[in-house]
């Protein structure tokens, strides 16, 4: 059984002086932090040492302990945690001997714990015997004043916060932006001292949390205070305004899919503006049965049988359905078996709610109808898209005033010297442009993976974002976990975490080839003044300070610290330089995006630019042989068959806002050809997945069948129009092995001509 005697004493019998130094390390922490941290060093070279001579590896050509560190690392002699933990102990250690002013107890701290695992893996790697080590915990005062280790820390950042904060002339600390000391809180200070404020107040944005189940019976606080008012409460406040005082039977369909927000919508009116709704019955879960041995369509059959045909005439009830869609689409389509809803179904097919017609709201007789599904949670304009809603959202989380429960208590948080990574997150992204940068990229997953982006889908997101996994964000991370657990790498790495997250992974600068990326990484290797490279690129004050115990080149970072600084470094020049971001940003989306607005603002010139581009991607995806032929059969075939296209572009199906800011629109372009007669129109809807292939091909790209198969709707599209053709009157004859063309055409008299071109 182990017998603990001090610090690391378990290494006693594997390597006795890095334990020696390590108990120094230990006992040298509260009286000079700066001498712990340079014995902190020692126990480092030394266990090093002893790693070498444990693998008889030669020790004269390696000098240097970055140079010892990096070769353990690439050897494979050591894992990535490891290195990590080594280096640094060596960045921090070579402050400490080489700075007389150098005597932060924080750092102390840090490299203790880092200490304590880097002595568990050297144990469990290269000892015979199966002690069992004790589980890490905080170094202790000898004083018996003081009971609690955090108190000694949080004393240090609160001077150091007094430091940063305190005004120039008056000597007085600043307090946070937007609430003074005597302002009445908005939260309920009732934590014990070490517990952040903030951190509460953020979980409550979590899935997990109970603020999360939207139920239309409850409405609280917090939800009342994170409310956004949308176009769409806006318009459904207009129905129920009109409908109200009536004595006919009034049937609101509240149209969408699961997760855009019917649910919370009913339960704000209902708590905020419950004269709206008093008349109504409100169904908000159509699948919902009370009756086991009914199905969902039963079950909405009954709840509807006041508007059924036989009923309709009789009835005065008032009654909300929240419905999908794809039920209604089943509802409508029914056989139903007690009731006839004819007037019901006309009134849904004379909405063209499931067609190409963009339609929030309708109106006939006793029926309304509105569809989340052409409101959306980013608006067109004509420098690309915005997102009040998100905007809105996010100014709720950080907005620096005296109503915001958040920042209401990030405030309490710093006035008790709380300081954890969370806090850090927080303060980062309430720079406007970080925010606006974020919301870029969840438009993109809206559009380009077609994500539901709820509001509660995205309070969970920025809950994400800012809160590393459990355990992970006291007052004791290395530089190199404080940068692991920023927001840019919560952001791009942490895919696992939700579908957004999932998206946004595939989004992360780092992937993206671009010069100016190329320069970057240039730069950090031909210039030995890291800090200005940083202070050129990165636009933001917190996010240098996280960059700064890596620019000092002399001390070298190994090749797994360069990587993750050269990652989180792109990552946050990305989210804080405007120009350089510009320069990287996804061409084939924003060009997409442009065409959608020019699709429904009506800019004519634009249309005619996508309808020309499309019709020459659809020959160069069949291939063409010359001008205006295009071939109608394989390539692995001995001859090669061609006709001529004649197909006319067509408009009558779109629907132009001539508004600067387009908030009801479709989120896909749908172009239609036909073949001179109008009636004979083919349509293809054209989402951004089809448009980056059909850029691609007409930049040379050559589909290949899993293309065709993620395209097959586009291939069928190819398929019906080439019926347009001209094959029953001329055909180009291509034989490839001897690059000769011929064509059979019909003549004035209707026989075929036979020639070579």
């Amino acid at each position: 059984m182990y017998e603990h005697k001090y610090f690391l004493s378990f290494l006693e019998g594997l390597a006795g002086n890095a334990a020696l130094s390590a108990k120094k390390m230990d006992e040298l922490m509260f009286e000079d932090p700066a001498s712990s941290i340079v014995k902190a060093r020692m126990f480092s070279e030394e266990l090093i040492n002893e790693v070498f001579k444990n693998e008889q590896i030669n020790l004269s050509h390696i000098s240097t302990l970055y140079e010892r560190i990096s070769f353990l690392s690439r050897n494979g002699y050591i894992t990535k945690e490891v290195q990590q933990n080594l280096d640094q102990i060596r960045l921090i250690g070579n402050k400490a001997a080489h700075n007389g002013n150098f005597n932060d107890m924080r750092e102390a701290f840090k490299l203790h714990k880092v200490m304590y695992q880097i002595a568990l893996w050297f144990y469990e790697v290269y000892s015979l015997e199966e002690l069992k080590i004790p589980p890490y915990d905080h170094p202790k005062p000898k004083s018996n004043n003081i009971d609690d280790i955090r108190d000694i820390v949080k004393k240090q950042i609160r001077e150091e916060m007094a430091s940063q904060e305190a005004d120039v002339t008056t000597g007085q600390i600043s307090e946070p932006e937007g609430i003074s000391t005597e302002e009445e809180s908005v939260i309920i200070k009732d934590l014990d001292g070490n517990e952040s404020y903030l951190i509460r107040e953020l979980r409550r944005l979590q899935d997990s949390s109970l603020e999360a189940v939207e139920n239309i019976h409850e409405f609280s606080s917090f939800k009342k205070y994170i409310h956004v008012e949308r176009k769409v409460q806006r318009d459904l406040e207009d129905l129920l305004q009109k409908n109200h005082g009536n004595n006919k039977p009034t049937l609101i369909l509240l149209c969408g899919s699961v997760g855009d927000g019917k649910s919370h919508l009913l339960s704000y009116l209902r708590e905020n503006k419950s004269q709206l709704l008093e008349e109504y019955t409100i169904f908000n879960d159509a699948t919902e049965s009370f009756s086991p041995e009914k199905d969902a369509m039963e079950t909405l059959e009954e709840n509807l049988k006041e508007f059924s045909d036989e009923q309709l005439n009789k009835s005065n009830k008032k009654a909300i359905l929240a419905i999908n869609m794809g039920v209604l689409h089943n509802f409508i389509n029914r056989n139903h078996k007690k009731h006839t809803f004819t007037n019901l179904i006309n009134f849904v097919e004379k909405s063209e709610l499931f067609t190409q017609k963009i339609t929030t709201t309708y109106s006939q007789d006793c029926f309304d109808l509105l569809s989340f599904g052409d409101y959306h949670t980013y608006e067109l304009t004509n420098t690309g898209p915005q997102s009040n809603f998100f905007n809105a959202l996010m100014r709720k989380v950080f907005d620096k005033n005296v109503d915001n429960p958040f920042y209401a208590a990030y405030k309490e948080d710093y006035n008790k010297g709380i300081q954890t990574i969370i806090h850090k997150n927080y303060e980062f992204l309430q720079d406007h442009f970080v925010q606006k940068q974020i919301i870029n990229l969840v438009i993109q997953t809206v559009v380009k993976d077609k994500l539901v982006v709820s509001a509660r889908a995205f309070l969970n997101f920025i809950a994400n974002i800012l809160i590393p996994d459990e355990g992970v964000y006291d007052e004791t991370l290395t530089d190199i976990e404080l940068i692991q657990y920023s927001v840019p790498s919560l952001l791009f790495k942490k895919g696992e975490r939700s579908s957004i997250l999932s998206s946004i992974s595939k989004l992360d600068p780092i992937h993206t080839r671009s010069e100016h990326i190329d320069e970057i990484v240039i730069k950090l290797n031909t210039m030995d003044n890291w800090e200005d490279i940083v202070t050129n690129y990165v636009q933001s004050d917190h996010a240098r300070k996280s960059l700064a115990p890596f620019l000092n080149k002399d001390e070298g970072l190994s090749p797994q610290v360069f990587d993750d600084f050269l990652k989180s470094l792109v990552r946050l020049v990305y989210l804080t330089n405007d120009n350089f971001s510009s320069k990287i940003i996804d061409q084939s989306f924003k060009d997409y995006m442009m065409y959608l607005y020019y699709f429904n603002s009506g800019e004519k010139i634009k249309i005619r630019e996508f309808y020309e581009r499309f019709k020459q991607a659809i020959y160069e995806w069949k291939g063409s042989p010359d001008n205006n032929y295009i071939y109608i059969n394989k390539s692995i075939e001995k001859f090669r068959l061609a006709q001529t296209l004649n197909i006319k572009p067509s408009i009558d199906h779109l629907e132009f806002n001539k508004k600067d800011v387009i908030e009801s629109f479709k989120p896909t372009i749908v172009v239609g050809y036909h073949d001179g007669d109008k009636e004979n129109t083919l349509y293809i809807e054209i989402d951004f997945t089809l448009y980056k292939l059909l850029t691609k091909v007409l930049n040379g790209y050559c589909p290949n069948k899993k293309d065709e198969e993620d395209a097959i709707k586009f291939v069928e599209f190819i398929e019906k129009i080439m019926k347009f053709g001209s094959k029953k009157e001329e055909l180009m004859i291509h034989i490839p092995k001897e690059q000769r063309f011929y064509k059979l055409r019909r003549d004035d008299f209707d026989t075929f001509v036979f020639e070579r071109v």
